[in-house]
C-alpha cells in the first residue's frame, strides 16, 4: 500500500508523541521528567525572636538554590515567642521552623522532628560542632536541633578602673579574681559599699544572669546538675567524697557577706548592667549579646572583655553557653525540606557567616571558631564555645526563679548554703518529676 507524504508525517508525528510520552513516564528521555517527580512547590514558615534582616540575604539566598521553596520568615515578640509556638502547636497551626533555645530540648522535645540520619549523622555533627551542640541538642545521639551562633559568660571589665589601680591583666581564675576586689572595691565611712569591685553573689533582682553565674561555677567545681536518667537534681550531693555544689554556692555567697574580706555586692546596688555602664562596677559576668546594651547606655565606657575565670587555669576549662539554634517543628507538612533549609543556615559556613556579620555573635561551627579566634570583640566567645558546657534544664524559667529565690534566701540570712541548695534541689526535683 502506497502512503501519501501527509500520511508519512502525520505516522511519524503520532509515533514521535508517543515516543515522548513514555520517555517523559519513565525518565528514560534526559531533562524531561514526570510533572510528579519534579520538586513540590512549597512555603516554608520559619518563626523566631531575631530580627528579620539577620535571615533575610540568606533565605534569597537559599530560594535561589532550590527554586521550587518560598521562605516566609516571622518575627515573634521576644517575651511571648516560646508561648506563642506552644499554643500555635497545640491549635495544629504555626511554623514550620523555630529558634530553639539550647536549654528547651527536655520541656519540648515532644513539638520538634529530628532530622534523618540521611541528611545529618552524629558523627558529622560532632565533627563540624562543639561538644556543647550534642549534650544540648542531640544527647541520646538524636539530633532535634542545629545552632546558629553559641553564645558562653565572659568577663567584662572596666579598663580605665583597672589601669588607675595598676591592674596590667584581668584575671584568670577565680583567686586572681577574688584578689582583686579589695584592691578596687571601694566603700564610705560607715563600710557601705560604694564602687563595686564586681557584680557577683547577688539574685536576679540586682544582677543580670545571676543564676546561670552560679551554674557555671558548680560546673567547674565538678558538682553533677541531675542524675543519669533524668529523675532527679543532684547538684547538693557528694561528688567523690567532696560537695562541689556546696562549695560553689559558699564562694559565689561570700561576696556579698559583709563580714568577709572579698564583699564587694549586695542586692540594694544598683542593677549590674546599669552600675557597670555607669562606671561604678568595675568587673560583670555576662554573654556577647550584652556589648551592645552596655555601649547603648555609655559610648564612651572604656571596657573590654577576657575570657571567664576558672578555678584552675592548668586544668581543663568550663565556660556556660546561652543560644539559639533551629529545629523542626511536628507541625510541619514537609519535614524533609524544612530541615534542607536548615542544614542550608547552620551547616554551610558561608552562610552561617553571613548571618554572624550581620547578627554579629560568636560562632557555632568549628571552622567559623578557628577563624574567628583573634577576632578583637568575638575571639574570646569564640574560644570559649570549644569548653562551653551544659546541664538539662525541664524549665530554664522556672529553674531560673528557683535559683535566684535560692540565693536570696542565703544572703538575706534566712536559710544557710546547704540548707538552701538542697531546698533549690527538691524544687527542681518536682518540675522534673511533674513533666513525666
Amino acid at each position: 500500500m502506497q502512503l501519501t507524504r501527509s500520511q508519512i508525517i502525520i505516522i511519524g508525528s503520532a509515533l514521535l508523541v508517543l515516543l515522548l510520552i513514555v520517555g517523559v513516564a519513565t525518565g528514560i528521555i534526559p531533562g524531561l521528567r514526570n510533572l510528579q517527580d519534579r520538586p513540590p512547590e512549597l512555603t516554608l514558615k520559619v518563626w523566631g525572636p531575631d530580627r528579620p534582616e539577620l535571615f533575610n540575604d540568606n533565605l534569597l539566598a537559599y530560594e535561589t538554590l532550590r527554586q521550587n521553596v518560598k521562605v516566609d520568615y516571622e518575627q515573634i515578640n521576644f517575651l511571648t515567642f516560646e508561648q506563642n509556638f506552644v499554643n500555635a502547636l497545640a491549635a495544629g497551626q504555626g511554623p514550620d521552623i523555630i529558634m530553639f533555645h539550647n536549654t528547651w530540648l527536655p520541656k519540648h522535645f515532644n513539638k520538634i522532628v529530628p532530622v534523618k540520619e540521611t541528611q545529618l549523622n552524629l558523627k558529622t555533627l560532632q565533627e563540624i560542632f562543639p561538644t556543647v551542640v550534642e549534650q544540648d541538642f542531640a544527647p541520646g545521639g538524636t539530633i532535634y536541633a542545629l545552632p546558629l551562633y553559641i553564645d558562653t559568660l565572659a568577663l567584662f571589665y572596666n579598663q580605665d578602673t583597672f589601669d588607675r589601680n595598676g591592674i596590667a591583666i584581668p584575671p584568670k581564675d577565680w583567686l586572681d579574681f577574688q584578689n582583686l576586689i579589695p584592691k578596687i572595691r571601694q566603700k564610705d565611712t560607715a563600710g557601705n559599699i560604694t564602687k563595686p569591685a564586681a557584680a557577683i553573689g547577688g539574685s536576679n533582682k540586682s544582677m543580670d544572669k545571676a543564676p546561670d553565674l552560679l551554674m557555671l561555677l558548680m560546673l567547674q567545681a565538678g558538682a553533677k546538675m541531675t542524675n543519669e536518667d533524668f529523675t532527679q537534681a543532684t547538684f547538693s550531693q557528694n561528688v567523690g567524697g567532696a560537695l562541689p555544689g556546696i562549695d560553689a554556692f559558699n564562694f559565689y555567697t561570700k561576696f556579698t557577706d559583709p563580714r568577709d574580706i572579698y564583699h564587694t555586692w549586695n542586692d540594694g546596688l544598683n542593677y549590674s548592667l546599669d552600675s557597670f555602664a555607669s562606671g561604678d562596677t568595675a568587673m560583670i559576668l555576662n554573654y556577647a549579646y550584652q556589648r551592645e546594651t552596655i555601649k547603648n547606655k555609655n559610648p564612651f565606657l572604656n571596657f573590654k572583655v577576657a575570657e571567664m575565670p576558672q578555678p584552675d587555669v592548668n586544668q581543663r576549662s568550663v565556660n556556660y553557653p546561652d543560644y539559639w539554634g533551629l529545629a523542626v517543628t511536628n507541625n510541619s507538612g514537609n519535614p524533609d525540606w524544612a530541615w534542607d533549609l536548615v542544614l542550608y543556615l547552620t551547616s554551610n559556613d558561608q552562610i552561617a557567616e553571613n548571618y554572624l556579620t550581620t547578627s554579629n555573635r560568636p560562632p557555632a561551627l568549628r571552622s567559623l571558631i578557628q577563624k574567628y579566634t583573634n577576632h578583637p570583640e568575638l575571639g574570646v566567645f569564640a574560644k570559649q564555645a570549644l569548653s562551653a558546657r551544659s546541664w538539662p534544664q525541664v524549665d530554664r524559667d522556672a529553674i531560673n526563679v528557683i535559683f535566684s529565690e535560692m540565693i536570696n534566701a542565703v544572703i538575706s540570712n534566712k536559710l544557710d548554703t546547704s540548707a538552701a541548695l538542697v531546698q533549690a534541689e527538691r524544687q527542681v526535683t518536682e518540675l522534673m518529676r511533674a513533666r513525666r
